[in-house]
């Protein structure tokens, strides 16, 4: 990818080489890290890269103002300093061509550019394309979700003008868009605030309905989503090729990896501290119309404290723990990564561990423990985010 912001613009800041050469970077420096851990049990790392270019499906950007004209701008490389673009070629192709058509269009209107000072995009991946696909097919039933963030009261005047701006934008580029306005303490959706994407697992074997909520954490490559959930599927699938025991899970978020979860086990207990969170998970289990998914709103010690029954919470009055024959965890933290050695050890109680990171310096670190009585048997690095220092891995850990 040849990007004229590459040096300029903080969004990447790994540029110099190319992209064969930054897997390969990516690749050596996680060995070297994890080698005392991987060689005794012969477990290499598998790497799994993205599309270069058109990949990305959610960004936040700002406004730089010059002569009370708008344009889009990122943060620059080495500093706070905000450099204008008018492209952005890691951005799916849809919000690429929205990008140059919605700064023209706000900039015509007044009302709609006064005190505007954030813009995020969302889109959805459309039905059809699988983790092999090419990132730049053009597909129908994609969808884009704009969010403008105001230091100003919305009133009906900015209303009608957007609702203007919605059309426009939709009928140029062929597409459903949703506006939501944002100012403080005030929320304006003027059309849809999540949007479904359909996942296509394990040669299309398996599929689940997602709705990514605007506002909300989502995964922002989602062609790596989905080569890291077959990666968990075709790992759960050899430990557990028939339903019979359950798992738990920390951090499930809205339900990203809990879905995938529901077709290997007999019962899951998904368990995250967002609130608005949880909300979501359960839409997007009644639209799957998956019944064995547990949500509830416990952070990580509080789950523990629960099962050793240590603790008694009213939000699980109507579910049986005892009823769960528990065999398995998966957990996605934070980039500070577990941490808390009475987490971890709670971990180790389960036959499989399954740890998503967005850390790999943390996920080292809790290792430490973790590896004392689990084997790695499989080790996924996965390119989220090209063109920076970024890593993501996937352990697989059976107790020994």
């Amino acid at each position: 990818m040849n990007c004229q912001y590459f040096g300029i613009c903080g969004g990447c800041n790994n540029f110099a080489l190319d992209y064969t050469s930054q897997i390969r970077q990516k690749y050596e420096r996680t060995l070297e890290e994890f080698v005392s851990f991987l060689a005794p049990q012969n477990v290499d790392i598998e790497v799994f890269s993205s599309p270069q270019s058109g990949f990305r499906a959610r960004t936040e950007l700002r406004f730089f103002r010059l002569e009370n004209t708008l344009s889009f701008a990122m943060s620059a490389l080495e500093s706070s300093h905000k450099v204008p673009i008018t492209s952005c070629l890691i951005l799916r192709p849809i919000l690429q061509s929205l990008m140059p058509l919605l700064c023209d269009l706000l900039n015509t209107k007044e009302v709609l550019k006064t005190k505007l000072y954030a813009c995020n995009l969302l889109c959805n991946l459309p039905n059809g394309i699988e983790s092999n696909t090419k990132s730049n097919e053009n597909m129908n039933n994609e969808e884009v979700i704009i969010t403008l963030i105001y230091h100003k009261y919305l009133d009906i005047l900015w209303e009608a003008e957007s609702l203007v701006l919605q059309e426009k934008l939709k009928n140029a580029l062929g597409v459903p868009i949703h506006i939501i306005g944002r100012s403080k303490n005030q929320v304006l959706p003027l059309g849809k605030t999540s949007l479904c994407e359909t996942l296509y697992l394990l040669n299309g074997t398996h599929h689940y309905t997602f709705f990514k909520q605007e506002g909300a954490f989502s995964q922002p490559n989602p062609f790596i989503n989905i080569k890291m959930l077959e990666f968990v599927a075709s790992s759960l699938k050899n430990f557990y090729p028939t339903p019979q025991y359950d798992a738990l899970e920390l951090y499930c978020g809205s339900g990203n990896f809990t879905l995938m979860l529901s077709s290997y086990f007999q019962k899951i207990l998904a368990t995250e501290v967002v609130k608005s969170a949880i909300t979501q998970l359960k839409i997007n289990m009644t639209y799957n119309q998956i019944h064995n998914i547990f949500p509830v709103r416990l952070n990580a010690l509080e789950s523990i404290q629960a099962l050793r029954e240590e603790r008694a919470f009213f939000r699980l009055r109507e579910i049986d723990l005892k009823s769960f024959r528990f065999d398995c965890v998966l957990i996605d933290p934070p980039r500070s990564g577990v941490g808390d050695t009475n987490i971890l050890h709670f971990l180790q109680d389960f036959a499989t561990i399954i740890y998503i990171s967005c850390n790999p310096l943390t996920l080292l670190q809790d290792l430490q423990i973790l590896s004392l009585t689990h084997n790695i048997v499989r080790c996924g690095l996965f390119d989220q985010f090209p063109y920076t220092l970024h890593r993501e891995c996937v352990m697989i850990l059976r107790r020994k």
